[in-house]
């Protein structure tokens, strides 16, 4: 998009043009902006297709159902009779995402920011938000088996990109083979549940150590609400708040053993999938060039994850 297509947008909403407008490069799927007016600000978010954006739209009620903190819907339009796109302007959450300030936050901060998520787990680990979400979903949550197909639905994207950037070494691939087969009827039989999955680097907002909400309500998850952990692992393993954070996390969902093993390997199941991603050009926000530092960081953090699997 371009800045005089989001000035438009502004004047039909507004009637009046943004002071400035920023572009947020954190995020894969959409395109995002910040309006900044002489007062106040805005998120203004755009899409192509309608299904990209329009989850936000449909989730919003729950998340305020449960008294979890996210942005306003200000505007939005999805019929493109306008504007040649979707869109919706949100109000803006004071703060950042987790993920660019969690190493400045002291051992409080931390625990307090992970007892808010665990906090959000619970709520939606309730009946209240299971029975909205399967009342509005068009796809029927089935009792098992949704975190294995969703495995290997990840799987054959994982071999498909490798194919071609061989970014997934032959080590790497031996230990989640291994992991696959281990822990294969766990994934067929596990409860399969609503979650909301984005909860490690972005979209959880933080503004002076404390938490201020959630951002990006346009997807949530149906499998098992643990790959949503392992994922927090995935992006903070072998950083000392990392630990402290994630220690917090485990103690207020009271994971047992094996429960924090299964987080385990779901990290490194996110981490292989993270490391295809590589050399993949989803949008502007990314290069399409291979990182072979970020390749490498991979890679070490899942030699740690499995190491702690096997002790």
């Amino acid at each position: 998009m371009n800045e005089n297509q989001i000035e438009q947008v502004s004047e039909w909403v507004f009637k009046k043009r943004p002071l400035q407008i920023e572009k947020k490069t954190i995020g894969l799927c959409n395109e995002v902006y910040e309006l900044k007016f002489s007062s106040e600000s805005f998120i203004l978010r755009m899409n192509q297709q309608k299904d990209i954006l329009f989850g936000t739209h449909k989730h919003l009620p729950l998340f305020k159902k449960l008294y979890i903190k996210t942005p306003e819907i200000v505007a939005e339009d999805y019929s493109k009779d306008h504007f040649p796109f979707c869109y919706h302007i949100l109000t803006k959450i004071e703060g950042r995402d987790l993920g660019l300030v969690i190493d400045t936050l002291n051992h409080s901060q931390l625990r307090q920011v992970a007892s808010e998520i665990s906090n959000i787990f619970d709520k939606f680990n309730s009946p209240v938000a299971q029975d909205f979400l399967n009342d509005i979903s068009e796809i029927p949550v089935d009792d098992k088996g949704a975190s294995w197909k969703e495995i290997m639905n990840q799987k054959r994207t994982i071999l498909d990109r490798n194919a071609a950037s061989k970014v997934v070494d032959e080590e790497t691939l031996r230990i989640y083979n291994e992991l696959l087969d281990s822990f294969e009827d766990y994934f067929r039989h596990a409860n399969s549940r609503w979650y909301y999955d984005d909860l490690c680097y972005k979209n959880v907002m933080v503004h002076e150590g404390q938490f201020t909400g959630l951002v990006d309500l346009d997807f949530l998850c149906q499998g098992d609400y643990l790959s949503a952990v392992g994922t927090i692992m995935s992006s903070y393993q072998g950083e000392a708040y990392g630990k402290i954070y994630l220690d917090e996390i485990f103690k207020q969902q009271k994971l047992s053993i094996f429960q924090q093993n299964i987080v385990r390997v779901y990290a490194i199941l996110n981490l292989v999938l993270w490391t295809s991603e590589e050399g993949v050009k989803f949008n502007s926000n990314s290069s399409g060039i291979v990182n072979w530092e970020n390749v490498e960081r991979k890679r070490q953090k899942i030699a740690e994850i499995y190491q702690e699997i096997v002790a």
